[in-house]
């Protein structure tokens, strides 16, 4: 009797345990900003509506860690959808293309495509 007592409190503790685990699933978000340009504070809205704010300086690759899913990116008070592309036009007048493909963003001089 102690041996099934004893299995039994074993599996609900493994049980709590992946269940806090699974929880706690964190993504990495990538914005790659692969355009010469600084985009400032870039707001990424999460699927569960909680916006992460990450500052992208310049040109590089910044990460950021999220709960869920991105469903949108907003540059320069510009957005972007999920799974599309846009032309933002930054603060200084420049533009750059900006693409949200999964949880990675990718914003690009204007010149090289869209």
């Amino acid at each position: 009797m102690k041996n099934i007592r004893s299995i039994s409190i074993v599996a609900l503790v493994i049980v709590a345990l992946a269940t806090a685990v699974i929880a706690k699933s964190e993504f990495t978000a990538s914005i790659q900003n692969n355009s010469t340009q600084c985009l400032g504070t870039v707001t990424l809205l999460q699927s569960s509506g909680a916006p992460v704010y990450v500052n992208v300086p310049g040109p590089g690759q910044f990460n950021v860690n999220i709960s869920t899913g991105i469903t949108w990116a907003i540059v320069n008070g510009q957005s972007t959808a999920q799974g599309s592309r846009s032309t933002v036009t930054l603060s200084n007048g420049k533009k750059v293309n900006v693409s949200v493909d999964g949880i990675i963003i990718v914003a690009t001089d204007q010149q090289e495509g869209l």
